[in-house]
């Protein structure tokens, strides 16, 4: 498995939060049971269409270095050019996410903000 789709499939983890969703009689296991079977569906449905893309634009990086020389400031300036980035982008991850919170809806579903990831 490329690298790049490895990181996309982690990045939920890696945000440092996760979704809270409820319904009435269910229990937080439950929902997040439900939200890890409507993330599978939508995988299944929207699967990933990776298109290469500019990721950074090109740049130049400027650096000032100042001292002192008898008695007054000197400076010099140097600059980097640094080319445009480009990768594989997954384009489908709205839609995909679109789809999975679509999943959670239809079942009934209230999403209720973001709580700190449990890493246990």
């Amino acid at each position: 498995m490329r690298p790049i789709l490895v990181l996309l499939l982690l990045l939920p983890l890696l945000a440092g939060c996760a979704e809270r969703w409820s319904r009435p009689g269910t229990t937080e296991a439950e929902a997040e049971a439900m939200n890890a079977a409507c993330g599978n569906d939508a995988q299944q449905a929207v699967p990933p269409r990776m298109v290469w893309q500019q990721t950074a634009p090109a740049r130049i990086e400027r650096d000032r270095q100042c001292w002192r020389e008898d008695g007054r400031e000197r400076c010099r300036t140097t600059e980097r050019f640094r080319p445009a980035r480009y990768d594989m982008v997954d384009v489908a991850t709205g839609q995909r996410e679109a789809y999975r919170t679509a999943c959670m809806r239809e079942k009934g579903f209230v999403f209720e903000g973001y709580r700190a990831l449990r890493l246990e």
